[in-house]
C-alpha cells in the first residue's frame, strides 16, 4: 500500500510536468526536446486516447471492488503514466521539423494540446481518487476492507465520467480532421461577428431624442445607470455618426457573407494531404506555397476580425467617430486580406471563387 501511496503521489508530479509542456508558452520548448521523429500525431492521439478509456474503466473497477488489491493498481497507473501519456504528450507536442511536411497545421496543433490538457486533468482527478482510497486502507491497517462508501463510490464514476468524456471530445477532434476542426472555428468566428453586428445595429435603432438629451443630467428619480446610459446612446442629431453606423453594419454583414463563402470554397476543400502549389494570393513567386502555412494564416486572420469587431462597436458606444473610421478601415482590410490569401484554389487555379472574390471586394468598397 505503501508502495502504490508513493508512485501515485511520482505519477501526480510527472502529470504536472506533461501539463505544463502542453501549455501555450511551453509546447515550442518542449515540442524541441523531442529527438525521434513521430508518427502521424492524429493516429497516435487517437490510440492512446482509446488505449485510456480502457485503462480508466479498469481502474475504477478496481476501485470499487474490494478488497482495493495495490499491486493490481500500481500495474495499471504504471500502464498509463508510461505508455499511454507519454506517447499521447509526445503527439501532442509534436512540431513538423525542418524539411518534414506539417501533417496538423496550428490550428489542430494547439486544440490537440488543449485537449489533451483536459485529458490530463481528468486522469488527474482519478490520481486523486486513488491517493485517497490507498491512504485510507492504510491507515486501517488489517481492517477488513469492506469496499469504498456510496459517497466514494459516486466520486469514483463521477472522475471516470470526466476523463470519458475529455477522451471522446478528443476521438471526436481526431476523427473530424483539420478540416472539421477549421470549419468549426470559422463558424464560431462568424456566429461571433455576427452577434455584434446584431447588437450595433440594435444600438443604432436606440437613438436618443432631444427630451433624452434635455433630461440627460438626470431628475431626482433617476438612478446612476440611466445618466450614463443616455451618455452612450446615438443622439438624434449626430446623423454623421449614423451614417457611418449604417455603412459599418453594411460592410460587416458582407464581411460574414465572406466567412460561409470561404467555408464552402476553401476550408471544406482543404487537401487531406498538403503538397506544394503555385503561390495561392495571386502575386508571382518562384518558391511554391504551402497550403497549410496559407491555412494557418487564414485562420490568424478569421479570429481576429470579431475581435476587432469588437473595437468597432466599442468605438461607436464611445461615440467616438474618428476612431470607428479607423477601426471599420482595419476590420475591412483584414477581410480583403483574407480573400485575397485564398484568392486561387488550394492547386493554385482560378476559380469561381476567385471571380466571386473580386465582386465581393468591389462591392465591400462602395458599400
Amino acid at each position: 500500500m505503501r508502495s502504490l501511496i508513493d508512485l501515485t503521489k511520482t505519477t501526480q508530479t510527472l502529470l504536472t510536468h506533461y501539463q505544463s509542456s502542453l501549455s501555450p508558452s511551453q509546447a515550442t520548448q518542449a515540442s524541441l526536446e523531442i529527438s525521434s521523429p513521430q508518427p502521424n500525431p492524429l493516429e497516435t492521439i487517437k490510440a492512446t486516447t482509446t488505449l485510456l478509456k480502457s485503462h480508466t474503466t479498469t481502474l475504477s473497477l478496481l476501485l470499487l471492488t474490494p478488497p482495493l488489491t495495490p499491486s493490481a493498481v500500481i500495474s495499471k497507473i504504471g500502464d498509463v503514466s508510461s505508455g499511454v501519456l507519454s506517447a499521447m504528450v509526445a503527439a501532442a507536442s509534436s512540431t513538423a521539423q525542418q524539411g518534414q511536411k506539417d501533417e496538423l497545421g496550428e490550428s489542430m496543433r494547439t486544440e490537440l494540446r488543449a485537449q489533451v490538457r483536459r485529458v490530463l486533468s481528468g486522469w488527474g482527478e482519478v490520481l486523486a481518487l486513488v491517493l485517497r482510497f490507498a491512504e485510507r486502507r492504510e491507515e486501517e491497517g488489517k481492517k477488513k476492507d469492506d469496499g469504498p462508501t456510496e459517497a466514494a463510490k459516486q466520486d469514483v464514476l463521477a472522475a471516470t465520467g470526466v476523463v470519458w468524456e475529455a477522451c471522446d471530445a478528443l476521438l471526436r477532434t481526431c476523427a473530424d480532421g483539420i478540416v472539421g476542426l477549421v470549419v468549426k472555428k470559422a463558424e464560431e468566428y462568424r456566429s461571433v461577428l455576427l452577434d455584434a453586428v446584431e447588437e450595433l445595429k440594435e444600438w443604432g435603432e436606440d437613438v436618443e431624442s432631444e427630451e433624452d438629451e434635455d433630461e440627460g443630467l438626470g431628475s431626482d428619480g433617476e438612478d446612476e445607470d440611466d445618466i450614463f446610459g443616455a451618455a452612450n446612446k446615438l443622439g438624434k442629431g449626430n446623423t454623421e455618426l449614423k451614417v457611418l453606423l449604417d455603412s459599418s453594419v453594411k460592410k460587416l454583414k458582407m464581411v460574414g457573407i465572406l466567412y460561409q463563402a470561404l467555408i464552402k470554397r476553401r476550408l471544406k476543400t482543404f487537401p487531406k494531404m498538403s503538397t506544394p502549389t503555385n503561390n495561392t494570393n495571386g502575386e508571382t513567386s518562384d518558391e511554391p506555397t504551402d497550403p497549410m502555412r496559407v491555412l494557418d494564416k487564414l485562420m490568424v486572420i478569421l479570429k481576429d476580425i470579431p475581435e476587432t469587431v469588437d473595437d468597432l462597436a466599442s468605438a461607436f458606444y464611445d461615440l467616438d467617430d474618428n476612431q470607428a473610421k479607423t477601426t471599420l478601415d482595419k476590420t475591412c482590410k483584414k477581410a480583403k486580406s483574407a480573400a485575397g490569401l485564398v484568392r486561387q484554389s488550394w492547386k493554385g487555379q482560378d476559380d469561381e471563387f476567385t471571380t466571386w472574390s473580386e465582386k465581393w471586394s468591389g462591392m465591400l468598397e462602395g458599400a
